[in-house]
């Protein structure tokens, strides 16, 4: 009896040791397998991610630009000016028809009203329609700045004093008429002036200050 009760009250190392094992055992091994699948787990796709976005955004972007720059021509119709020739708000360079037969434009005299406190501008000169050999002489207050200049899409600039009269005199027709396009970037109203002239006359533009 003695015996027995000596065994009941020793602790039971065994057990205590086997249980405290298994419990490390299991704690290491899950702390190996979180440690495991972290150093397994793919890394998150921030960069490509960010890529993929900057690229879609500049592929936006120029579009956005392209229309932006072609919007002058590509909204603009003959319909639009053939009343009184003006383009408000157009762009420099804007085409209206393929052929000259077509534009049925008047030749026409204009004042141009700059903005305040300009002394001196640019005017741009193009052909609306057809680039078919179109040419004019170029003056400024009874003084020639350019003679006999062929005219095409691309716009030309020329330099020219505020106040002034300008003068677009028709020199070589090229089939259908002579016409073209005039912009003065600082005009008080942002529009093109669509014209046409005959070999031999002038449209004048009268340019103001304020």
């Amino acid at each position: 009896m003695d015996n027995e009760h000596k065994n009941m009250n020793q602790p039971k190392s065994n057990q205590q040791s086997e249980y405290s094992t298994n419990h490390n055992v299991n704690v290491g091994d899950h702390l190996r397998q979180q440690m495991g699948a972290v150093g397994h787990q793919s890394p998150p796709k921030v960069k490509t991610k960010n890529k993929q976005r900057l690229w879609v955004g500049l592929s936006g972007l120029i579009v956005f630009i392209v229309v932006l720059y072609m919007s002058g021509s590509s909204t603009a119709t003959l319909k639009d000016v053939q009343a009184n020739g003006i383009g408000k708000g157009m762009a420099a360079g804007t085409t209206l028809t393929t052929t000259d037969e077509t534009a049925d434009l008047e030749p026409r005299d204009y004042e141009i009203a700059m903005k305040k406190d300009t002394t001196t501008s640019r005017m741009l000169i193009w052909d609306f329609a057809a680039e078919d050999g179109d040419f004019v002489t170029v003056k400024v207050d009874g003084v020639v700045l350019a003679t006999n200049i062929g005219i095409l899409h691309k716009p030309m600039a020329f330099n020219i004093p505020v106040p002034s009269k300008v003068e677009i005199i028709g020199v070589k027709d090229g089939g259908g008429g002579i016409t073209y396009g005039v912009k003065f970037p600082g005009a008080a109203q942002n529009s093109v002036y669509f014209n046409a002239t005959p070999v031999g006359s002038a449209n004048v533009y009268t340019v103001t200050g304020q």
